[in-house]
């Protein structure tokens, strides 16, 4: 959908082919999209443009005034008067010199309004649009317009009654550069954050009015010209990326609807507690940091404990089974053991399995943290690869000698061998992505006291 920047440039294209032009006949072709008489406009000359967040305003000499919004995917053609009109043509002004300006809108949400320079403020739509941030010059304004929702902070800049002109690309833009998360309250920025985001969107609307918007699928400023405003997004369109800033890679998730993409370092979502993720290879130690966090008083979540919960329902056997039509299962529980040497075997299905159980786990994990009432504690063994790195403040690292590991496991898997092969693929790149890497080689004692003195100064 155009944006602020985008509309601003459709209006400097329509004035280059329009202005000083005067209608000498009009057709309606789709009479929903139209509101008003478009005939009103005949006989008059086009007098000057204005812009109204998304709105673009035609001021015509005899004061009627033509109030249009693009939409989704409206589009201004001139075309020559006795050209055929298109399948998705709404409306047509044609003009004195044998010209037409046709709209043309292939989702026909756009509309087409025929008001009065007397009232075309005062009636709907304008009348419920904000102010766009240039014309804002107080962030108290925003605050106090946020400071009783509880809406998400992007669902609350995409309103445009509170402040227009923003729509998905630029209030993801904004919200990246003033690191705040979309999913933040609205209710809970102050004047700070009010002021950063006003300050953020002249700025980034500026750019990209300058560049003539980002050329999207739904639009180009004129038939054989881009906007190239999208080459500069930092954000916006580019999930599984870099961030600029410290990068980590970019998340698009769903707020109010709308995907979003954001950087989950640099824009930390406050509503969650402070989480501490470990990892690290199998038999290493990983449950005896974890528990050394729940004498600490955190709410502890173990990856494997959920996975085996998760084991135990039917409707999740069914789909496993899909995977591994040989399942066994005993007691009403999964054997493991006979999955193990199954997926040891089977690679393929050990990847499909993966890729089914992963993500339900993950999302276990998330709720909980989400819910969670007090700081959060978690071991994810394929934590990078399960991307719940982007929950954690803190994320240790549990490094052991091989020959530590074989004890461990030893002692509580007669099977060792064979689970050490399943971890013969750990990642130790994982291990620079650390932000503390404890060796756990001497006991618990030992651990503890590592722990302790690392986290709780």
């Amino acid at each position: 959908m155009p944006e602020f920047p985008e509309v601003h440039t459709v209006i400097e294209t329509l004035k280059e082919f329009t202005l000083g032009k005067t209608v000498t006949s009009v057709d309606v072709l789709r009479a929903k999209n139209v509101e008003g008489n478009l005939n009103d406009l005949i006989n008059c000359k086009i007098e000057s443009f204005e812009q109204i967040g998304k709105f673009i305003i035609f001021h015509f000499s005899n004061k009627k005034i033509l109030i249009s919004h693009l939409r989704m995917e409206g589009k201004y053609f001139l075309r020559n008067k006795d050209e055929k009109y298109q399948k998705h043509d709404i409306a047509s002004l044609t003009f004195s010199d044998k010209t037409s300006l046709v709209y043309n809108d292939v989702r026909k949400f756009g509309i087409l309004k025929v008001s009065s320079e007397d009232k075309y403020m005062e009636e709907e739509p304008l009348s419920k649009v904000g102010p766009d941030p240039f014309k804002l010059k107080d962030p108290k304004y925003l605050l106090d317009h946020f400071k009783n929702k509880s809406i998400p902070i992007k669902t609350a800049l995409l309103d445009q009654s509170i402040m227009s002109g923003l729509g998905n690309i630029y209030v993801d833009e904004v919200l990246f550069e003033c690191r705040i998360h979309p999913e933040t309250p609205a209710k809970t920025v102050n004047l700070c954050d009010c002021s950063h985001i006003l300050e953020a969107s002249r700025e980034i609307l500026t750019k990209a009015i300058e560049q003539g918007g980002s050329t999207i699928k739904s639009y180009h400023p004129k038939e054989g010209v881009s906007g190239n405003f999208q080459v500069s997004l930092k954000v916006y369109g580019k999930k599984d990326g870099t961030c600029v800033r410290c990068g980590h890679h970019l998340r698009k998730i769903f707020v109010g609807g709308r995907g979003t993409t954001y950087c989950p370092k640099c824009q930390r979502n406050p509503t969650i507690q402070e989480v501490i993720a470990i990892t690290g290879p199998i038999g290493s130690g990983k449950s005896a940091v974890l528990n050394v966090f729940e004498k600490l008083g955190y709410e502890c979540l173990d990856a494997d404990v959920i996975t085996h919960e998760l084991y135990k329902d039917k409707k999740i056997q069914d789909g496993i089974r899909k995977i591994v039509p040989e399942l066994v299962i005993k007691n009403g529980d999964i054997d493991r053991d006979y999955l193990r040497k199954y997926l040891l075997n089977n690679p393929n299905k050990k990847r499909r399995l993966e890729k089914y159980v992963h993500p339900l786990v993950s999302d276990v994990i998330i709720n909980r943290i989400k819910k969670a009432k007090t700081k959060v504690a978690m071991e994810v063994p394929l934590l990078f690869e399960s991307h719940l790195d982007d929950f954690a403040d803190k994320i240790i690292y549990v490094d052991s000698s091989l020959e530590n590991r074989k004890k461990r496991l030893e002692k509580r898997d007669k099977n060792y061998n064979e689970t050490l092969l399943i971890n013969k693929d750990y990642d130790l790149e994982n291990k620079k992505k650390a932000t503390h890497v404890i060796v756990n080689n001497d006991g618990v004692a030992s651990l503890e006291e590592n722990i302790k003195s690392t986290f709780c100064r």
